[in-house]
């Protein structure tokens, strides 16, 4: 079944399916986002990089289970791969859905899921993947003259 929509739900003619933006700048009420903050307060940072069309494989980790490095492709080549090493903190953020793939592909997660993976296990951590739960909603509006 294909529902149709329109291409911007905000010229007025919002019939059918659409997206309702639901985060909001609080002071001048745009569409807020990570770029604007997260992004723009630190891009001029000379230890910041943002690499846009890449994807983290997985984390290097050592014996002790401190991050040494992150593995990571272009999104066009996933069969070339880049390592950079780490020497301080490592913060993943990669969302919902990827945080605990990549977590997972680095031998961290339930040990049943790693090893039907063929991954190998580096942490039993049976929470990494699980309880994830979307917030899907229908709404009804309809005009009455």
């Amino acid at each position: 079944m294909n529902i149709t929509g329109p291409r911007e739900h905000g010229f007025g003619d919002a019939m059918g399916r659409f997206w309702i933006p639901a985060s909001q700048h609080p002071v001048n009420q745009t569409r807020s986002y990570a770029r604007f903050g997260y992004y723009d307060p630190i891009k001029e940072r000379p230890n910041y990089h943002l690499l846009i069309g890449h994807k983290v494989e997985k984390l290097i980790l050592s014996q002790g289970m401190s991050v040494q490095g992150v593995v990571f492709h272009e999104r066009d080549h996933p069969g070339e791969n880049f390592t950079v090493k780490v020497t301080r903190e490592t913060i993943l953020a990669a969302g919902a859905v990827h945080t605990p793939q990549i977590l997972q592909l680095s031998g961290i997660g339930p040990k049943a899921v790693l090893k039907a993976a063929g991954v190998e296990v580096r942490m039993d951590l049976p929470g990494v993947g699980q309880n994830f739960q979307d917030h899907p909603q229908a709404k009804v509006l309809c005009n009455c003259e």
